[in-house]
């Protein structure tokens, strides 16, 4: 598990902190939240940490380090941007990608970072499809430093993503930022160019606005290293952030030992150095990001900070601990806590109240993040001004859908049934479950689909689309490889290997013509696309065409692929006029313009319609003189066709055939 105090061990070992006691040994890992004993809410002020204060002295140490006029001054922010109508220029959703029915991943051109594609991963809110019309407040989420590319920690770690199923707000994941703090660097390092502050705070809001229906009401949230850059974040665009909330984050970066703790951090989590990030320690970039000295932007913010003490717990009643910590996850905790505490003896003194759970026990891992989400949650809603209905589920089931929800497979409800509308004009009903969406209509009763079909029918519109509604419940197929769904005018089929595609009806049946995924064809791996008239839909083993007038065929095998090779519908050949067909010897198959000829000796070949055709023909095609083709119509240079059989080459010349035996 990465972020965890397990993987942390070996990172911040050289480190000595002058205010840490040499008794506690740093380990370099994410930060995690602290354990489920004594709640209590500390509203600009904390309490002490069980004498873990004294341990780290009371001259030089973190705990006074703004006594006395030692405060640093800080570049003044800005506070007033410009009303972005549209995306920002150099900024584009190149992509996005369905990992659910409420779970998206967009992959976003920024022109902060456009060496690569930036992902953001999208919890969609509950009633994203009952509310076509509606804009939701968006919950942000940082990781930490180990933060990967593909997944955000808070998917990967925690149950994030099924705690806010029934909750009406977008959850926004960055996703990657390895040990970047979330900061703009002053220069790339390590093969990366840094700039996710601009990103976040200048590009992201204007898409998640412009298509994702984001009302502006945001709440920042981070741990450990994303902790950190919540509250700087939130510090440096206070118009951009109502809630912001650091769970085990280090909250004072530039106290005796912390840019030295950092630095290492960084060093040892990629190799990158602190100096390309914000400079020299004590330059100006340090101060602008110590969260501690900024803290007069977060008036009128709500402002959540929570820690543990660094003592273990597991096995305690009550703890959330899935296992023991090690000495890492320990002292990292007790860390996050002392800087942690430090800003909110700070706030105190600047008048900003803090929303402080300072817990007697717990150490630096997932669980106890996952916890202190679940216990930020209230603040969060109260400050985002959701309605009591909008905070969880309060639904029923009732009917069909009752009915075919029976077993609890599916999890609970999270909203009632609302309407949805066919594209023929039907109208059904629709009702969401943590586990899946179910469906009625008069005509198809009640369904429910889950995974990644059920992405793929909400990323092609649901009932609205040519689909309609679902006929079936998810079902394993003959081969058992992968799952399927028929819906009224067609289906969708998903294996691991190929991913999730639907199938129109007719298609279907000339599909199954084959024995359907058994078959030489397989599993469908694109969806079915217009091309030239035609539509084309590439399978394993080849290829489904409906032609323009509404017949469909199927290619297979090496004729499939010369027909793919020619670019299909789009080639001279044009569309199918018959499936592929044995003869003696080999196969062929007839498109518009022409044949495409295979044996096991010659290959596939086309030979197109026309009098060198014809002649071939009256030798008794490959069954005569030539034999089969062994390569396709080529223009000679000095005029004229050609093409070369088994036995001799046949051309056409200034309108007369010449034949050439071998």
């Amino acid at each position: 598990m990465r972020d965890t105090a397990s993987n942390s061990s070996r990172r911040f070992h050289r480190i000595a902190l002058a205010a840490v006691p040499t008794a506690i040994a740093l380990g370099v890992g994410l930060l995690s939240p602290v354990a489920s004993a004594e709640q209590s809410t500390i509203l600009a002020q904390s309490s002490g940490l069980n004498g873990l204060s004294s341990a780290f002295g009371s001259s030089g140490g973190i705990s006074d380090y703004l006594k006395e006029d030692n405060v640093p001054e800080r570049t003044p922010v800005k506070t007033e941007y410009p009303d972005i109508k549209g995306l920002p220029e150099g900024v584009d959703v190149v992509r996005q990608e369905w990992l659910g029915t409420h779970r998206i991943a967009l992959f976003i051109k920024s022109a902060a970072m456009p060496e690569q594609l930036m992902q953001v991963q999208i919890l969609l809110a509950r009633d994203w499809y009952s509310q076509p019309n509606a804009e939701f407040p968006s919950v942000w989420l940082l990781d930490g430093l180990r933060a990967v590319d593909e997944e955000s920690g808070w998917t990967l770690n925690t149950n994030a993503e099924q705690f806010f199923a029934d909750k009406n707000v977008n959850v926004i994941m960055p996703i990657g930022g390895e040990a970047s703090f979330y900061t703009d660097w002053n220069r790339p390092d390590n093969g990366k160019n840094y700039q996710w502050e601009s990103f976040l705070t200048k590009e992201l809001p204007a898409v998640l606005h412009q298509g994702y229906r984001a009302n502006g009401e945001r709440a920042l949230i981070g741990l450990s290293m994303g902790g950190t850059a919540a509250v700087n974040i939130a510090e440096h665009r206070p118009d951009l952030f109502k809630f912001v909330g650091s769970f085990s984050g280090y909250l004072d970066t530039t106290s005796t030992g912390m840019p030295a703790m950092i630095s290492g951090a960084l060093q040892e989590g990629g190799g990158y150095s602190a100096d390309a990030m914000w400079g020299p320690a004590g330059s100006q970039r340090w101060i602008d990001n110590d969260p501690k000295l900024g803290i007069e932007a977060l008036k009128g913010k709500t402002v959540y900070v929570s820690a543990g003490s660094g003592r273990d717990d597991f096995g305690e009643p009550g703890s959330v601990a899935t296992g023991p910590s090690n000495e890492a996850g320990k002292g990292l905790e007790v860390i996050a806590r002392m800087t942690s505490q430090t800003f909110v003896e700070a706030a105190k003194d600047a008048g900003v109240p803090v929303i402080a759970m300072f817990r007697p026990s717990g150490v630096h891992n997932w669980p106890y993040w996952q916890f202190e989400l679940t216990q930020a949650w209230p603040y969060i809603a109260d400050t985002l001004a959701l309605k009591d209905e909008d905070r969880g589920a309060d639904c029923v089931t009732i009917g069909a859908i009752a009915d075919a929800t029976a077993s609890g497979a599916w999890g609970n409800c999270v909203n009632n049934e609302y309407d949805v509308v066919a594209g023929d004009g039907d109208v059904g009903k629709a009702q969401d479950f943590r586990g899946g969406q179910a469906y009625w209509s008069a005509d198809t009763g009640a369904h429910v689909i889950i995974g990644r079909i059920a992405a793929r029918y909400a990323e092609l519109g649901g009932p609205g689309s040519f689909l309609g509604f679902p006929k079936t419940n998810e079902l394993t197929p003959p081969d058992g490889k992968g799952r399927y769904v028929h819906f009224e005018n067609g289906s969708i089929y998903w294996t691991p290997e190929t991913g999730a595609w639907e199938i129109p009806a007719d298609m279907f049946e000339s599909w199954g013509g084959q024995g359907w995924e058994t078959g030489v064809l397989g599993y469908p791996v694109a969806e079915a696309k217009e091309l030239e008239g035609s539509w084309i839909q590439q399978f394993q083993g080849g290829y489904v065409i409906r032609t323009p007038k509404n017949e469909t065929y199927w290619s297979r095998g090496l004729i499939a692929r010369k027909y793919g090779e020619m670019k299909a519908t789009a080639s001279k050949l044009g569309a199918p006029t018959s499936n592929e067909f044995l003869i003696a010897g080999g196969a062929l198959q007839n498109f518009e313009n022409g044949t495409i000829y295979w044996s096991p000796a010659t290959g596939a070949h086309v030979v197109y319609n026309g009098d060198i055709r014809d002649h071939w023909g009256t030798t008794g095609w490959e069954n005569g003189k030539f034999g089969w083709p062994t390569g396709d119509l080529e223009e000679i240079p000095a005029g004229g066709l050609r093409q070369s059989f088994q036995h001799g080459t046949i051309k056409q010349v200034n309108g007369k055939i010449v034949e050439e035996m071998n």
